[in-house]
């Protein structure tokens, strides 16, 4: 048994999707269309609140590795202890 997909060749062909598109394409580009808002422009104020805080979180956790690159790269000693480079 192979998990390899088959290979299409010239006698399949690939069905256009434009205006004759059938009705299992069509429902599947509406709901594509109709994705629900995204947490920070939620009508919801939870929802709005939880999406702030993720941001901000995912920026200070950005922020920390920039800090830690920077740190190791001039031994700055932020995030510990100074080691003196090997010889």
């Amino acid at each position: 048994m192979s998990a390899k997909h088959p290979k299409k060749g010239p006698s399949q062909p690939v069905p256009a999707a434009g205006p004759a598109a059938t009705g299992a394409s069509a429902g599947a580009a509406t709901a594509i269309a109709e994705s629900p808002p995204s947490w920070l422009d939620s009508s919801d104020p939870r929802k709005r609140r939880w999406g702030k805080i993720i941001f901000i979180g995912v920026w200070i956790y950005v922020g920390a590795l920039c800090l830690l690159a920077l740190d190791q790269t001039f031994a700055w000693g932020i995030f510990g202890p100074k080691v003196a480079p090997l010889p």
